[in-house]
């Protein structure tokens, strides 16, 4: 008999890791507890001829392995993908995980109180996106690379903050505000680039069996703005409206 060829799958140790398993369980993947580290082996799950190895990874590497044929494919988000600079094709989005980039600061505050300070520090996660959207507009900003935005402004390190809004409490919590959403984050399964064409059968029938058992998609997140700004999007965010046309991987 033939030995199945084997793909590799990284799995983003990320708050929509269950909703992600249950959707590849829904596809047939016996998915076993990912809090252990290592290769996990699935046989052929999709009867394609090929065996999958899946493992988790932390979510901001993704991209990277995936970029560089360490894994195959892997699941990420789209605001990961640009501050990595990840080149993979994007062949699937998933209904779940769609969040909004938001520039924030607190209560009060205005964009134009904080755009018209001679000195504007703004805490982020996400360095590359924050100077991309205020060098558009034309504001000089100091950007501080930190993994925790609020705490940066609550201790006055920062001014205000461009991170992904997942829950709405903890702004409201700290009396923050949106000013501004820059765009929407969304959930993709990225595939390498340089994939030969059996292998890409293969993956085009992960995706139709992933589009096949789609969960319905969850609430969108209330976002709470800060009313005493009129909402001007501007010329430079482009909404993710979830409209687009997927990557087409050719055969």
């Amino acid at each position: 008999m033939k030995r199945a060829e084997t793909l590799r799958l990284a799995f983003p140790l990320c708050g929509e890791l269950d909703l992600i398993c249950e959707q590849f369980r829904a596809c047939g993947f016996a998915i076993p507890d990912l809090s252990m580290p290592g290769l996990h082996k699935l046989d052929d799950p999709l009867a394609c001829g090929y065996d999958f190895e899946i493992f988790p990874l932390d979510p901001g590497d993704v991209g990277t392995y995936a970029e560089h044929a360490i894994s195959h494919m892997g699941v990420v988000s789209t605001d990961l993908l640009r501050e990595t600079q990840s080149e993979v094709w994007r062949p699937y989005t998933f209904t779940f995980g769609q969040y909004p980039m938001v520039f924030a600061a607190p209560r009060g505050e205005s964009f134009a109180s904080i755009s018209t300070r001679p000195h504007v520090r703004i805490a982020t996660p996400y360095p590359m996106l924050a100077r991309q959207y205020f060098a558009h507009r034309g504001i000089p900003v100091e950007v501080v690379d930190v993994s925790d935005s609020y705490t940066a402004c609550l201790l006055g390190l920062a001014d205000a903050f461009v991170d992904r809004l997942e829950d709405p409490a903890p702004m409201m919590e700290h009396d923050f505000r949106v000013l501004e959403v820059l765009e929407y984050s969304r959930l993709k399964l990225v595939v390498n680039r340089a994939l030969g064409s059996r292998r890409r059968i293969a993956i085009q029938a992960l995706v139709k069996s992933l589009e096949e058992h789609e969960p319905e998609a969850p609430a969108p997140v209330d976002i709470p703005f800060e009313m005493q700004d009129e909402f001007d999007p501007g010329p430079y965010l482009e909404f993710d409206n979830g409209s687009e046309e997927e990557e087409q991987l050719e055969s």
